[in-house]
């Protein structure tokens, strides 16, 4: 049954008409290789974001700020890496990198390496690039909001503070008070 609806996929129009024209079309293979990269990270933030609510092990005053860091940084992660490795993607800034490393270089097959430069660096780029780089400066401050707009119902009151606000002297404080933190 399995191996009957993989071999249905795997012969199906659609994927061989996909396949062809990411052998054909480098700046289509590299998008294809960029999109896939962040379905995966687009699932995987968005089930830490459903666990990270229901984790009993995180004290329950401080899993909203954790599950919006953590939806923050897939949104963030998402909309940067599509951003970065598209613009990577594209040929005329593919050309202008390649010559910028390997103007002086001698390839065997000079159509094969640029085809594996350009789905490598759009790729590899767009990961470190955005995601190590650009998601920490943008997904703290979202989370922040995030976290203010959905999670906290401030009243006259009761002033509280985000999560992200308050400091380990804080904790130590609450501890030294006797109150759990």
């Amino acid at each position: 049954m399995k191996t009957n609806l993989l071999n249905r996929i795997t012969n199906s129009e659609l994927v061989n008409k996909h396949i062809n024209k990411a052998i054909k079309d480098d700046t289509f293979a590299a998008k294809t290789l960029v999109t896939l990269n962040v379905a995966k990270d687009v699932f995987a933030y968005g089930a830490r974001f459903a666990t990270t609510m229901q984790n009993k092990e995180i004290p329950e005053e401080q899993r909203p700020f954790v599950a919006s860091m953590d939806l923050m940084s897939g949104v963030v992660t998402a909309a940067m890496q599509i951003g970065v490795g598209y613009s990577l993607a594209n040929p005329k800034i593919q050309n202008k990198i390649w010559d910028k490393f390997f103007q002086n270089c001698k390839f065997d097959n000079i159509v094969a390496a640029k085809k594996g430069f350009s789905q490598i660096l759009a790729l590899i780029g767009s990961t470190i690039l955005a995601e190590r780089i650009l998601v920490p400066l943008i997904a703290t401050p979202a989370a922040e909001k995030f976290e203010k707009k959905f999670f906290h119902h401030n009243t006259k009151t009761e002033q509280q503070r985000s999560l992200s606000q308050i400091t380990f002297a804080d904790f130590e404080k609450d501890i030294a008070n006797g109150i759990d933190a």
